[in-house]
């Protein structure tokens, strides 16, 4: 499966941790090596919920991996 729009994914942080995000798009090419623009669940779902953009940071590409379904992750309470 290709990395785009909603992929889930788990990216690893500078610090080591295992964090899981969304894709808010394919893969781009970044100024020195390829990155993923990646979200929270959370942001993620208030914008589907709101028709708008979520706000996202870039991510290396080398440092995610997807997890499979496009679908919602069940809210937590």
């Amino acid at each position: 499966m290709a990395i785009e729009e909603g992929s889930r994914l788990e990216a690893v942080t500078a610090s080591g941790e295992l964090v899981q995000m969304r894709a808010t798009g394919a893969p781009v090419r970044g100024h020195d090596f390829p990155v993923v623009w990646v979200c929270t669940e959370q942001e993620y779902n208030r914008a589907q919920a709101n028709g708008g953009h979520p706000k996202a940071i870039p991510w290396p590409l080398d440092a995610v991996r997807e997890l499979g379904s496009h679908e919602a992750s069940p809210v937590v309470r």
